[in-house]
């Protein structure tokens, strides 16, 4: 049968190769090229990708521009159109969001219009999702296809790229770790229908940057031999620049393959691994008996080095074992594949439970997450925690931990307070009566990102209360809302409220040029919005204080970074109102928890500077067992009575349960052990406490001191 194919040229260089389907064939993913599509493009023998053509979108665009609405259309002139006659491409999203680039943040890319020149690379910033183009021709011929992916802002995202038309789908992946382009190569035999390509990336959609298209393929299977060497013409050529200067008994890159059995196998004969599937073209020809151009021999979904690496498990590469279950987990190989889950284990999330068992919801008795007797729903075979909560699926189901409640279902009896927060804090996950008490002395802050008129479009989630952060029940939140990027705030400053709900005294401010961002909602709410500095128009650091807290008090401040990056937060932890002896600390998404005492200001008192990805994001923090100038216990009122006894009233401001004791002396120079206990077991009032010391102890003393200490 007649092949029309470009092979690759660097394969050792490539990741993620597929081929699927009988007129797309998916080529590889080049991860080397870099910026240079025109002049180093790996899996092109020009080393040129678009020879034909080629759109990139936001090209002409000036950089560190963000456009929520950006018109992809080739009637807009920032997009640079260059495409073969009869080539159009189109999508139904006329309107999507676009990053031009700044500093390489996407990486950078050479200019066809500019002389090839390096510049900032653009992207469109997806939302979430399968982003679709439609490329049309008018005319029955054979296209390259190179889809050009960028991926941004130091995260590490992983793209799928699918192509069809209308025959069937070809598709690619590649996990970007860094900044930086891919290419995704794809031929496209004869046919004048549309041509799908279908993106999806995760977490974030930032993706696309533009397609590229060459016309001409090479019919490397011509047997033409005119020097008869027993080569074809066209393969000697196209490898190796002309004809009669191989020799067919050498093996250019030691793959046990002679050039001679290259062509006869039509592989490429200088990269060992012709279809990337991890084995070398002479191990496939000469000891497995596999396909060295196909990854996948007999086609059932498993590529010949997995099911050689896996021959002891069962599996193997010459035979469709589709319907095999090697590890007796209760799905055969075609169902682990459609699951995900790793067929030669048959527990893949090491959760204590079978995959066929979580697939087929065989031990848990959640039934539309109402509690009864399994079977019931499936579980998550790839995930030990399939609801999230923080706690494993079979510990869910399991009764020997006091309750069964639902793997699938954070929160389980629905009472807003996820299950492992109730089960660490002892009150009753499966009884939307039972509610563990907010701890005492906290301060919990959300910093968040202001969409309005802000580069990003998204609402800032805030943190929901009633749920187990640093160890304690959260209650309520302060959500503080500062500009979103490209926008600032200088100095701006917040009065919080504790986790009751009430004033607390305390005010959070900041000290210099600050600005903000919110991602996609998805993540965790406390770190998905943040502050920001060393980007944007925000200052390369700021300093943070936190005032009104009872001088010289101890406190545990918990801080938590943004999703993306950490920071370098200091913190004067021993009140003496000076950083410099004081250590930097890299804060991540986990936080990371400062002990420390107040200044005799009653302030406490620190700085963000960049971390490690030199850049920012402070996603909230939590102040625990605080005590401020607003709540400190203090005694309000001493009145004698007629009858010659003395009446403290204090402010309480506690929670039921609490108690209080009283404590005299006469000499206000003696430390506080020596002074005589009066009561030790006083309840408290609520907001205040009275209590009246009898005329008995009182006597005839001429003076008395009181001191009163919370319990």
């Amino acid at each position: 049968m007649t092949q029309l194919i470009k092979l690759i040229t660097v394969s050792a260089l490539l990741l993620g190769v597929s081929t699927v389907g009988a007129t797309v064939t998916s080529i590889g993913v080049d991860s080397t090229a870099g910026p240079n599509w025109r002049t180093s493009a790996q899996l092109e023998t020009d080393n040129e990708y678009g020879t034909a053509g080629y759109v990139i979108f936001g090209l002409n665009e000036a950089d560190a521009v963000y456009n929520p609405d950006f018109d992809v259309s080739d009637a807009n002139l920032l997009n640079a159109y260059n495409l073969p006659a009869g080539i159009s491409v189109s999508t139904v999203d006329t309107t999507i969001g676009m990053w031009s680039g700044n500093n390489a943040n996407f990486g950078e890319i050479e200019d066809p219009g500019n002389g090839n020149a390096i510049t900032n690379a653009p992207v469109l910033a997806n939302s979430t999702g399968t982003r679709q183009f439609t490329v049309t021709r008018a005319a029955s011929e054979p296209l390259r296809i190179t889809v050009m992916m960028a991926s941004g802002d130091n995260q590490s995202t992983e793209y799928t790229v699918a192509i069809d038309d209308g025959s069937g789908s070809a598709s690619s992946n590649y996990a970007h770790v860094t900044n930086g382009l891919a290419y995704h190569v794809f031929d496209v035999s004869d046919g004048n229908s549309d041509i799908l390509i279908n993106i999806t990336s995760t977490p974030e959609n930032r993706s696309l940057m533009g397609i590229a298209f060459d016309i001409d393929t090479v019919d490397l299977s011509n047997p033409s031999d005119l020097n008869s060497n027993g080569i074809g013409d066209s393969w000697e050529e196209f490898y190796f620049g002309g004809v009669g200067i191989v020799d067919p008994a050498a093996d250019e890159e030691t793959d046990g393959l002679t050039n001679l059995e290259e062509w006869q196998n039509l592989t490429h004969p200088k990269v060992a691994d012709s279809d990337s599937d991890g084995l070398e073209d002479g191990e496939e020809v000469k000891t497995y008996s596999t396909s060295p151009t196909d990854n996948d021999t007999e086609d059932d979904g498993y590529d010949d080095k997995f099911e050689v690496d896996n021959l002891a498990s069962g599996f193997d590469p010459l035979v469709d074992d589709s319907d095999e279950d090697p590890d007796n987990d209760g799905l055969d190989n075609a169902a682990e594949l459609v699951n995900s889950t790793d067929a030669t284990d048959p527990d893949s999330d090491d959760d204590t439970i079978d995959d066929g068992d979580e697939v087929g919801g065989n031990v848990n008795p959640y039934n539309g997450g109402i509690l009864g007797v399994a079977p019931g729903d499936p579980t998550d075979p790839n995930n030990p925690d399939s609801d999230g909560d923080g706690i494993n699926d079979f510990a869910e189901i399991d009764t020997a931990n006091g309750f069964v409640t639902d793997p699938n279902n954070a929160d389980t009896d629905g009472d807003g307070i996820p299950d492992d927060a109730e089960v660490i804090l002892d009150s009753d996950p499966t009884d939307s009566a039972s509610v563990p008490p907010v701890a005492a002395g906290l301060i919990s802050v959300d910093l968040q990102g202001n969409p309005e008129g802000a580069a990003f479009a998204f609402e800032p989630v805030l943190m929901s209360g009633f749920e187990a952060r640093a160890g304690v029940m959260t209650g309520v939140w302060n959500a503080l809302s500062l500009p979103g990027h490209a926008n600032t705030a200088l100095n701006p400053s917040f009065p919080l409220i504790d986790a009751n709900g009430n004033d607390s005294g305390l005010i959070f401010s900041l000290f210099g040029t600050v600005s903000s961002w919110t991602n996609n909602p998805g993540n965790d709410p406390l770190t998905n919005d943040y502050l920001f500095v060393n980007a944007g128009n925000a200052d390369a650091s700021a300093g943070w204080e936190i005032s009104g807290v009872s001088a010289l008090s101890n406190f545990t401040f918990f801080a938590y970074g943004g999703i993306g990056r950490d920071m370098l937060l200091t913190v004067d932890t021993n009140g003496d109102g000076d950083l410099n002896d004081e250590t930097p600390t890299s804060v991540g998404t986990d936080g990371f928890e400062f002990t420390g005492k107040a200044g005799s200001d009653g302030k406490i008192i620190g700085s963000i500077d960049p971390g490690n990805s030199n850049e920012a994001n402070w996603g909230g923090f939590q102040l625990l067992d605080v005590n401020t100038s607003a709540n400190v216990l203090k005694v309000t009122e001493i009145l004698f009575t007629e009858n010659n006894s003395i009446e403290l009233t204090w402010n309480s401001i506690s929670s039921l349960g609490t108690s209080y004791a009283v404590f005299s002396s006469d000499d206000l120079s003696l430390p506080l052990e020596d002074w005589s206990e009066i009561d030790d077991g006083i309840d408290t009032g609520g907001d205040s406490t009275t209590y009246i010391i009898p005329s008995a102890l009182v006597g005839d003393a001429d003076k008395l001191f009181f001191y009163v200490r919370k319990n």
